[in-house]
């Protein structure tokens, strides 16, 4: 039974990663060399979209597993940040001008003070997680996004890769579409999270004991 069930969820992970990257590449295909704005726009779209299940997810964890909560709020900020800076020519057109940087600030200030104070639950949730499958295609995509799609995709980098056929909206496609593919690997590593979590036994009410016992000590 698992064997048939991790086929089933590695054929529908092919078929979610297949059917995004062929309305991507059809969309390319219908639209002239001058849709290249609507095919950004699409791909930004279809980010948006990735980001927001990513986060979803961790917080439907966050919501029922107590001990990793931290964990799931930690992710969530990650996730948060990325739909916040992804939406930043939104939020300028729409607040002003470098509005994205200080909503991802504070962002990153309130779950950097939460994960502080409840460190030690941070640490049991990810000691009770690691190491797992989707654990480890997160981190793999989150290094992917941090740190290959940036360095590889440098304006300076293309400049001299394609001399006189440079262009920066020809760049900041290829590293749109790059980043799309570290989303959707973002993508798999939390839905098999999920999955792992779902087998796992609810921790919520773990320490329910020990805070009776604590409860009654204040009140003797």
């Amino acid at each position: 039974m698992s064997t048939r069930a991790g086929v089933f969820r590695f054929l529908a992970y092919a078929v979610l990663v297949g059917g995004v990257s062929l309305v991507t590449a059809e969309a390319a295909r219908r639209l002239p060399a001058a849709g290249m704005v609507q095919i950004d726009e699409l791909i930004a779209e279809i980010q948006l979209v990735l980001l927001f299940l990513c986060a979803g997810v961790f917080g439907w964890v966050a919501l029922r597993d107590r001990l990793r909560r931290p964990l799931a709020i930690a992710f969530m900020a990650v996730f948060g940040f990325g739909l916040i800076r992804e939406s930043q020519d939104f939020l300028d057109r729409l607040v002003t001008d470098n509005f994205w940087q200080a909503s991802a600030a504070l962002l990153l200030a309130v779950a950097s003070v939460y994960l502080f104070r409840h460190r030690a639950r941070l640490v049991a949730g990810w000691q009770r997680s690691w190491p797992s499958a989707g654990l480890a295609i997160l981190l793999a995509g989150l290094i992917l996004t941090i740190f290959f799609v940036p360095v590889l995709f440098a304006p300076d980098f293309w400049r001299t890769v394609l001399g006189e056929g440079y262009t920066r909206r020809t760049v900041r496609l290829l590293a749109d579409v790059a980043t799309l593919g570290t989303y959707l690997l973002l993508l798999v590593g939390s839905l098999e999270f999920l999955y792992a979590w779902s087998r796992l036994p609810q921790t919520r009410e773990m320490d329910r004991p020990r805070r009776r016992r604590a409860a009654r000590k204040r009140r003797r």
